[in-house]
């Protein structure tokens, strides 16, 4: 099978059914039974899916079939994600509205900006909130129970328990499991 065929065969087998679900279920309110839905409906494009998937409306997803996804995950409305250098959310991860995940990024050919790109994956471990307005950069691991405040930019992997905001995000408090 040629390299092309293979990618044309992604788009119809792939990209077009999921793209279809995010149009029809789209015209549903974004209410529990329809993120629900829709994360069950989607479920099959990932790499690998667990339980208890909800998406809401307005999210976009690229190359999901390099993306991992487990238990109880929730992505808010209009969230931006990209699995293209691979991406694994853990159980229990909440991604805010309006956030976006890049698992790539545009390099500079003889400076000018080129149409290739470098990645790298990203890794959201268990029990983490990620805030609206959020933007994670490739090549990041959040550590367990970490805490993203709205609007923070994550440029460098963080620990475990870490409670970070601002641009370029940094440590704003101690973790408090309350």
């Amino acid at each position: 099978m040629t390299k092309k065929f293979k990618k044309i065969a992604q788009f119809l087998y792939h990209n077009v059914p999921l793209h279809l679900i995010f149009l029809l279920t789209g015209l549903l309110p974004n209410s529990v039974p329809t993120v629900r839905l829709r994360g069950f409906l989607l479920k099959p494009f990932f790499k690998s899916c667990g339980k208890n998937l909800k998406i809401s409306s307005g999210v976009i997803l690229n190359n999901t079939h390099q993306i991992e996804i487990g238990d109880n995950v929730v992505i808010a409305h209009n969230a931006w994600i990209n699995g293209v250098g691979g991406l694994k959310i853990e159980n229990n991860v909440l991604i805010g509205p309006m956030s976006v995940i890049v698992t790539s990024q545009h390099v500079y050919q003889d400076g000018k900006l080129s149409t290739k790109y470098k990645s790298a994956p990203v890794h959201i471990e268990s029990d983490c909130w990620i805030a609206s307005h959020v933007v994670i950069t490739e090549g990041i691991t959040v550590g367990r129970h970490s805490i993203i405040a709205a609007g923070a930019v994550v440029t460098k992997s963080l620990p475990e328990k870490s409670k970070v905001g601002g641009v370029p995000a940094k440590q704003i408090g101690a973790y408090n499991n309350e």
